[in-house]
């Protein structure tokens, strides 16, 4: 999704991205009881699209990117079921290629990696 502009003020900040029609994967799977079921398709798709993205962020990116909260609640969903990865407030970029071990844990519970 792209930052199209901010808003800085003293008391707060606020981040302006392109609308993403149909809201967050999360909202599709559990919110939205009107709605059919996602179909085969469309679900392997949005699996697709989000490994894709992850995919890019970690070996084509430069630098490369950890986005470190991957969850359903963060892969958006335009109007034609392309996921688009969002909020990146714990990801970590990775500039030195020879840094792979950490001992920060970030992410949310139930989501992280092992």
């Amino acid at each position: 999704v792209n930052l199209r502009g901010y808003c800085r003020l003293p008391s707060s900040r606020l981040l302006i991205y392109d609308y993403v029609a149909l809201g967050s994967l999360d909202d599709l799977l559990h919110e939205n009881t009107e709605r059919q079921p996602l179909n085969w398709n469309d679900r392997l798709k949005i699996t697709l699209g989000s490994a894709r993205g992850l995919a890019y962020l970690h070996h084509e990116c430069s630098p490369k990117i950890v986005h470190r909260d991957i969850k359903s609640s963060n892969i958006l969903l335009n109007e034609n079921m392309e996921p688009h990865i969002s909020d990146f407030g714990l990801a970590k970029l990775l500039v030195d290629e020879d840094a792979h071990v950490t001992t920060v844990v970030a992410g949310t519970f139930g989501y992280l990696a092992p």
